[in-house]
């Protein structure tokens, strides 16, 4: 129920497969000195820094009262807030950021400020800041080191104030203060105990549509089974209203208006998650909208009454369902306006205006104003325009079948240019319990119109498919779902699609991980590897993931594997102790600052491999933690990425490499 914007380099790379070779049969491999700094065509390739620099103008959102429009467009090659009038007049930037940027914003009620979270440093700890849009004075309303805040809820009835969610009196726990948006004062409102009275590790709050706290989620610190408490005040006391077991995906998503029901998604009586809602006094739930294939999605919220009106599904392509049968007609206008998939981003109070984004393989994001009351559609900009200059390459969906028979969702885009069989890039998502997606992808624009074949895979495990596929990843890092991935790179191998002497394999945060995997568990089917940010060891992952993710460690025991009772398991898993497999070029990535995957996992196997004779590449990001947020260092890697790429496999393109300017890089 939190408002989250997810920024960061989403990345994919390609997977090159060499004849298999026992340990020490072969000397390690070498980085080939280059012949060239770019290859012969580079002057007709797509320019890396559209592809990677920062967008031009992206994420409007339009005031409450209809009047005003902010975005995000870069000052001195920083991204920051700035406000227009809603007719484009007017335009002033409002945040001044040298550092990394402002990403993560929204309008409060009051129409007067913007809200917005931002580290320092890549470390996570982000502070809540309140922008006066008038005088551009901003505040820090949570300004203490070491400190996780964000803003979780806003109410149009109570302008002045917001929810704040922070763990300062415990870094495992997040409390729940109001916030004073006049004043900036805090006031608790829920204090995390840390547990329950039946000894259940509280893990998070949801409020009601007044700011009220009306429900917990309680994990068994055991078996990892869940508990959703309720109360009807913050005076009453908390009773039980249901209980899943750590197989299930259940979650509250709003209240309803008048706070008798809560609207949640669950897969307990699917094998997908469906959206109900549940009576808080009796129990009961209402189904109203589920896909066999795919979980719940986004929802849109009718904003006087509170009722889902739309919800999406994303199995190979998005699909939106609409529930308020009024609205069908504007979602089928909006449907064929123009080409890709849409999604109404903002709107003002009186839902009569809406910012609508349209998305499609050739370009992020174009934003269009649509006036509902008119009918009409006018365009508001495009994130990056420059890219209509060049042609970009199809994204294909599929599914693979696994050894066992699972389907694999996945994704193929090939080159503009060439004939099959090419060289040809594994891209591994993170997560795991994430997923791909169908749509634009720098990393596949970059490596197609390099020459490269780009495959991603939604491996078991990876999230939205159901529990079954979900649950199908549990224990199997490096083991079923990484046989995922061997068997969609033999598919394309098979299909004469992929040259199987030119596969790379590149990921980062889980898929850093499956890069090491896959070099070391099947060193016959990669050329060369490229992880960022990707955990080593699972055992010392799992000995140092920040604080607040603590309270999940039961759901980690499941999910990956117990520090106690797996712990052997945990070792046979983890590719730092097989690394005289790995004789293939490697490129290691990793932010000095990340407090998910710590610079010691990509340390330690750095340091192992070079002790076996492997020359690798290793780059470290200072300022950064885990993903890039500022343009320098996005450049930078993208750069030593494609040049790495090109002096390791035959037959493709680069465009010249040249240090970034500003970039705060060192290799090590």
């Amino acid at each position: 129920m939190s408002r989250v914007l997810i920024a960061g380099l989403v990345m994919s790379m390609l997977v090159l497969a060499c004849g298999q070779q026992e340990p020490g049969e072969a000397e390690p491999a070498r980085l080939p000195e280059p012949d060239h700094v770019a290859s012969p065509g580079a002057e007709n390739l797509i320019p890396r820094e559209l592809l990677f620099g920062n967008p031009e103008k992206v994420g409007p959102q339009v005031s409450p009262d209809g009047e005003q429009i902010a975005y995000i467009a870069p000052a001195d090659g920083v991204l920051n807030l700035w406000v227009m009038d809603r007719d484009g007049g007017n335009v002033r930037q409002l945040t001044f950021d040298d550092n990394r940027g402002v990403v993560d914003y929204f309008w409060a009620e009051d129409d007067t400020h913007i809200l917005y979270m931002q580290d320092q440093a890549g470390e996570e700890d982000t502070h809540v800041y309140r922008l006066d849009v008038e005088t551009m004075e901003v505040t820090d309303l949570t300004p203490w080191d070491g400190v996780k805040a964000f803003v979780s809820a806003t109410d149009e009835h109570q302008p002045n104030t917001v929810l704040v969610e922070m763990n300062r009196n415990d870094p495992m726990f997040f409390d729940v203060y109001s916030c004073d948006l006049v004043t900036g004062e805090l006031t608790m409102l829920q204090e995390n105990p840390g547990q329950d009275e039946n000894g259940d590790i509280i893990v998070g709050y949801a409020n009601d549509e007044q700011l009220n706290v009306r429900m917990y989620v309680g994990i068994d610190p055991m078996t990892g089974d869940l508990s959703y408490w309720v109360r009807d005040t913050p005076e009453d006391t908390w009773r039980l209203l249901m209980s899943a077991t750590a197989l299930d995906q259940v979650g509250p998503r709003q209240f309803s208006e008048d706070g008798a029901a809560v609207y949640m998604t669950s897969d307990l009586e699917a094998n997908t998650t469906q959206l109900y809602l549940v009576d808080l006094a009796t129990g009961g739930q209402t189904w109203i909208a589920g896909d066999s294939l795919s979980d719940v999605g986004g929802i849109s919220w009718d904003p006087f009454t509170g009722e889902p009106r739309a919800v999406s599904y994303n199995y190979l392509r998005r699909r939106v369902e609409v529930l308020d049968e009024r609205l069908q007609e504007e979602y089928d206008f909006l449907v064929g306006f123009h080409d890709g998939e849409f999604a109404p981003v903002s709107r003002d109070r009186a839902d009569s205006t809406w910012i609508v984004l349209y998305s499609t393989i050739d370009n992020p994001a174009e934003y269009y104003v649509y006036d509902r009351t008119s009918g009409e559609m006018e365009f508001l900009f495009t994130a990056i325009p420059a890219l209509e200059q060049y042609e970009m390459a199809d994204m294909e969906p599929l599914l693979i079948e696994s050894r066992d028979g699972l389907q694999l969702p996945s994704y193929l885009t090939l080159p503009k240019a060439g004939e099959p069989p090419y060289p040809t890039i594994l891209l591994v998502h993170g997560g795991p319990w994430a997923r791909d997606y169908y749509g634009y992808d720098p990393f596949c624009q970059l490596f197609a119109d390099r020459g490269f074949a780009v495959l991603k895979v939604n491996f078991r495990g990876s999230g939205g498919f159901g529990k079954s596929f979900l649950n199908a990843g549990n224990k199997e890092w490096g083991a079923a779902m990484q046989d995922d991935l061997t068997d969609a790179v033999q598919w394309a191998i098979d299909e004469g699609m992929a040259d199987p002497e030119r596969i790379v394999i590149l990921g980062g945060s889980y898929g850093g991980y499956a890069v090491l995997a896959g070099v070391a568990f099947t060193p016959d089917l990669y050329c060369c590897g490229v992880d960022f940010f990707g955990p080593s060891n699972l055992v010392t992952f799992r000995e140092t993931v920040p604080p607040y993710w603590r309270p999940m460690d039961a759901m980690f025991d499941i999910r990956v594997g117990s520090l106690t009772e797996d712990r052997e398991m945990l070792e046979e898993r983890s590719p730092l102790n097989y690394v005289e497999n790995i004789t293939v070029p490697m490129f290691i990535v990793q932010g000095a600052n990340d407090p998910r995957v710590v610079k010691a996992e990509s340390d330690q196997v750095v340091a192992a491999l070079r002790e076996q004779g492997n020359e690798v590449l290793y780059a470290v990001y200072e300022n950064e933690g885990h993903g890039f947020m500022m343009e320098p260092n996005r450049l930078d890697f993208a750069a030593r990425t494609e040049e790495f790429l090109y002096l390791s496999v035959p037959g493709v393109e680069c465009e010249m490499f040249a240090p970034v300017e500003g970039a705060t890089v060192h290799l090590e």
